[in-house]
């Protein structure tokens, strides 16, 4: 009888920089964390240290990153030229991050905070220990309620379905040493079933009133159903709810008003367009045409004006990742940051 090897570990990665030199430490943080962000120290070199400790099940990461107080930012260049899409979980053990601006609730020990890759985020963070999960947009934006509203969202770690993920993430990364492949996949399922429960019953009176949360959920499906309709206007909206114009504008103004998140959402999936070898038949101009724009001079500057990159320069620096793959092996830290740039897309 032959015999059977031992099914396979997860995939690993674990990096201290504690164990480098000061100036090697940072460069190499930063070769980590700038697949996702760019990061700045909030003090001075001296006493700076990140450590991560993450694995790989399937199309979903997760780690315990620890960390100096630090800014990251995500601009919308960034979101262009690395085209990531996804969501990151965070808990917080110790310490707290927030938005710069400070219009935004700060996330706190228990707290669960969700990070949209898809939109620009500029964050203060202290001295941190936290955890995050990473998830694909196709695995969570289908089964949510109100996907574009998710992004630096704070959740507070009372809230009882909060609690049941952060206790079963937890738990989940107690036992990934001993855990096999098959098994941590069999894992991923329920986990996300508990993400998506916890976000969407963060929705209530406190977020929005229920039958103007409806309605503007049904306003942005229509957008995205009718995207790419070159005569897609606020006319059709009204026609399609009878709504007023002015109740269509006041809902979109936390977008940056009506045109401008039609454009951005063209923009969007233009981008994707760009990237993909099934559009690569198509010109520039086809594409701008293709998603609503009337003019492939009209599209280049919306789009250097959102990204600060031309729809060429995207386009050629998408063929230059063509090819890439995960890992069928343990990580190194390198490669750590090689899989998680590539599980965003």
């Amino acid at each position: 009888m032959d015999k059977v090897g031992p099914e396979p570990r997860l995939i690993r990665s674990r990096f201290d920089t504690r164990h480098l030199p000061a100036p090697a430490a940072r460069e190499a943080w930063n070769e980590a964390i700038n697949v996702v962000f760019d990061s700045r120290l909030r003090k001075g070199a001296d006493g700076f240290f990140a450590s991560v400790d993450a694995a790989l099940i399937g199309d979903v990461a997760f780690g315990r990153i620890q960390g100096s107080a630090q800014d990251f930012d995500r601009s919308r260049y960034k979101i262009a030229r690395d085209g990531m899409d996804g969501f990151i979980l965070q808990f917080y053990f110790t310490g707290q991050s927030a938005a710069r601006d400070g219009k935004r609730p700060v996330a706190g020990a228990g707290d669960l905070y969700v990070i949209d890759m898809a939109q620009p985020l500029a964050t203060a963070t202290t001295d941190h220990d936290q955890f995050s999960l990473l998830v694909p947009r196709r695995l969570l934006a289908p089964r949510l309620k109100q996907v574009d509203s998710l992004h630096l969202q704070v959740l507070p770690a009372n809230m009882p379905l909060v609690c049941l993920l952060r206790d079963s993430l937890l738990s989940f990364h107690r036992n990934v040493d001993v855990m096999t492949r098959p098994q941590g996949e069999a894992v991923i399922p329920p986990l996300l079933d508990l993400a998506v429960a916890a976000l969407d019953g963060r929705i209530g009176d406190e977020t929005a009133g229920g039958v103007v949360l409806a309605q503007f959920d049904a306003l942005k499906r229509y957008v995205d159903d009718h995207l790419m309709d070159g005569d897609l206007s606020i006319e059709g909206l009204v026609a399609a709810f009878g709504l007023s114009r002015r109740t269509i504008y006041r809902l979109f103004e936390d977008e940056g008003g009506f045109s401008t998140y039609i454009t951005r959402r063209r923009l969007q999936r233009a981008t994707t367009a760009l990237r993909s070898a099934k559009w690569r038949h198509l010109s520039i101009a086809d594409i701008a045409q293709a998603h609503g724009f009337g003019s492939a001079e009209r599209f280049s500057r919306a789009f250097r004006r959102e990204y600060r990159l031309s729809p060429r320069d995207l386009r050629l620096l998408s063929r230059s990742t063509e090819g890439a793959s995960l890992p069928s092996g343990r990580a190194s830290a390198a490669e750590w940051a090689h899989w998680v740039s590539l599980l965003g897309r």
